[in-house]
């Protein structure tokens, strides 16, 4: 199947007539949507199986990193950066000014992926809300982290929502299904969004999309940030 993509108009350039291209993504699927693909009749392992090796994994990840190891497989590689600037030689690092931060990266085998695969371009959604970009105060981070009781600030095109109306607005969804709908916002434009973020916010990663309808219309539409964001 072709990887589909549209032509956007490039704001980031001085060229008026710039557009970068964006991929239209079918879906999102969560891990326990493809253990459910791979425990199939005639599989040699469950779902349950599948989800509780994962779990296992996961630990051990979360634990080599905080450890201060680096881990490499043929699907990603997770290590850890510094992010911030020191003044010499001799300064040391300040929770102020400086920040572990965990970084990951495609490995080998998903580099690979990338060799034959085919591109079909389509008709971008002129009416779709299209995030761009979620900026963390609390952490001062971009498409990064979510932080329970901060604020975040969310710009892009067609964003602006009726808020009165509950199928409206910006949702956090979490890698395991459930989905929170943001009631605190300050600001409500077409570029620019900005929220607090649930304090309650259980830890995770989370997808953020808007949905939204446009005027005069009955047909609600969403677009997602193309960043997966971390709680905790």
């Amino acid at each position: 199947m072709p990887i589909r993509y549209s032509l956007i108009e490039n704001k980031l350039t001085a060229a008026p007539d710039d557009y970068r291209g964006q991929v239209q993504h079918n879906a999102s699927v969560s891990i326990e949507e493809m253990l459910g693909k791979i425990a199939r009749p005639g599989s040699t392992i469950t779902a349950a199986e599948g989800l509780a090796f994962w779990e296992e994994l996961s630990q051990a990840i979360v634990a080599e990193v905080q450890a201060g190891n680096r881990v490499v497989s043929d699907l990603f590689v997770v290590s850890l950066g510094l992010t911030g600037t020191f003044d010499s030689s001799q300064d040391r690092f300040d929770s102020a000014r400086h920040q572990l931060r965990v970084r990951v990266a495609p490995g080998l085998r998903l580099r690979r992926a990338e060799q034959g695969l085919s591109v079909e371009q389509v008709r971008a959604d002129t009416v779709q809300p299209r995030p761009d970009a979620l900026e963390d105060f609390a952490s001062d981070t971009t498409n990064d982290r979510l932080s329970p009781g901060g604020m975040a600030r969310l710009t892009g095109e067609r964003l602006k929502f009726e808020p009165t109306d509950a199928t409206q607005g910006v949702f956090l969804l979490a890698a395991n299904g459930p989905e929170t709908r943001v009631t605190q916002v300050k600001t409500n434009r077409p570029g620019e969004l900005l929220f607090g973020i649930p304090a309650a916010l259980p830890a995770g990663q989370y997808r953020v999309v808007v949905r939204a309808k446009g005027k005069d219309s009955m047909l609600l539409r969403s677009g997602e940030l193309g960043a997966l964001l971390a709680v905790g």
